[in-house]
């Protein structure tokens, strides 16, 4: 069944609003800039998304949704990836453009602010950090790893891979953070292989 144009205008709409969103931050976001930036009225972002507080919440829920899309992508085509191949493949694309590294910003700018700057609620927030939590611990289960161990390292290696993260946004030093992520993908295996 076709969706009504509505619904598409809608969605057309979200996405664009996720590229600003990414592009100008969460911080300063208020709907007459975000408008004028997208060609569009106030009337209309209210109509599609209500108050700002759900604009922003449903503008960071599509942008999970893209980037677990991408995940699911590269997983359609080996179904056998590892955490550490994975993490891997997250490196490489976060560093291929600007653009793909702005969408992760993204993400931790949301768990970062003080929810008064944002109005996001705490679960909003949590969801930025944990569904990548979540699913880091379900790959170690996956890669043999017993679930009470695997849960336990999957916070210490989103805790890691953040850090990393929060480090390249701050400081840009790729040659410094490459090695620094090799040796980090390194401990996954060896936590790994311990576990087994």
């Amino acid at each position: 069944m076709a969706r009504t144009p509505d619904l598409e205008r809608r969605q057309e709409l979200l996405d664009r609003i996720v590229v600003y969103l990414a592009e100008n931050g969460l911080a300063q976001a208020t709907l007459r800039p975000m408008a004028a930036s997208l060609g569009v009225s106030i009337n209309r972002l209210v109509h599609h998304f209500g108050s700002k507080e759900e604009l922003l919440s449903t503008a960071l829920r599509r942008a999970l949704d893209q980037q677990i899309a991408v995940q699911a992508e590269w997983l359609a085509k080996n179904p056998r990836l590892s955490l550490v191949d994975l993490y891997r493949k997250w490196w490489r694309w976060m560093n291929e453009s600007p653009e793909n590294l702005a969408s992760i910003r993204l993400n931790y700018e949301a768990a970062a602010l003080d929810p008064k700057v944002t109005g996001l609620a705490g679960e909003v927030r949590a969801d930025q950090i944990g569904v990548w939590r979540h699913e880091a611990e379900q790959r170690l289960i996956a890669d043999g790893m017993p679930p009470e161990r695997a849960a336990f390292e999957a916070s210490l290696v989103k805790a890691t891979f953040t850090g990393l993260i929060m480090d390249l946004f701050a400081t840009g030093d790729r040659k410094r953070l490459n090695k620094a992520f090799n040796e980090f993908l390194d401990r996954i295996d060896a936590a790994v292989a311990a576990s087994r």
